[in-house]
């Protein structure tokens, strides 16, 4: 096959899955309607009944619910700590990242989840990471230093019950190859 071909079946193959990587490693961005589809039928949030409802046009916010079911009920019949903890997992990082762009490694690295009560019923989330935050990430992580924020939410009931009080930590990074510290290529002796 000829790579002109291989070329324009990858597009078309990319824009049937709403692929968001091309060939090349350039990412595209991913619109937040699409995201949140392709989150509502990741096969682990399928089975612990975990629903993202929205994300905001400028990635700034999301909003999860962990609806009770019996797949992810303890014991005593309430929310299972597992499921609660899951449901705060990535959001952060996935808003950040997408606010970034591409240039920047964006990674979870710690959680800390305090139980406030039980979750007797759907549990909601919503994170946040305003777009003021993240300029002032970007300008920490300029010089290519990792910069390791905090974010914190409260997981509640509909009454407003809180259920848990979560931090998570980011560690984010620009890469080295969108540095301008760092040369493209051979660079001439300045003496020269």
């Amino acid at each position: 096959m000829s790579m002109a071909r291989d070329n324009q079946l990858t597009a078309k193959h990319d824009a049937k899955v709403g692929s968001h990587s091309s060939r090349h490693g350039e990412r595209r961005r991913l619109a937040p309607g699409t995201f949140q589809k392709i989150m509502n039928f990741f096969p682990p949030f399928l089975g612990m009944g975990l629903r993202v409802k929205e994300v905001s046009d400028d990635w700034t916010m999301c909003r999860v619910e962990l609806k009770l079911n019996r797949l992810n009920r303890n014991q005593q019949g309430t929310a299972f700590g597992g499921s609660i903890g899951a449901m705060t997992d990535a959001f952060y990082a996935l808003l950040l990242m997408h606010q970034l762009g591409p240039d920047y490694h964006v990674w979870d690295k710690a959680a800390q989840i305090e139980y406030v009560s039980p979750g007797t019923s759907t549990v909601y989330g919503t994170f946040e990471v305003p777009l003021e935050r993240t300029d002032q990430i970007r300008a920490e992580a300029l010089s290519g230093q990792k910069v390791l924020p905090w974010f914190e939410t409260e997981l509640t009931l509909a009454d407003g019950t809180v259920v848990a009080r979560v931090r998570r930590q980011l560690y984010v990074r620009k890469k080295r190859e969108a540095r301008a510290d760092v040369p493209d290529g051979p660079q001439p002796d300045p003496a020269d």
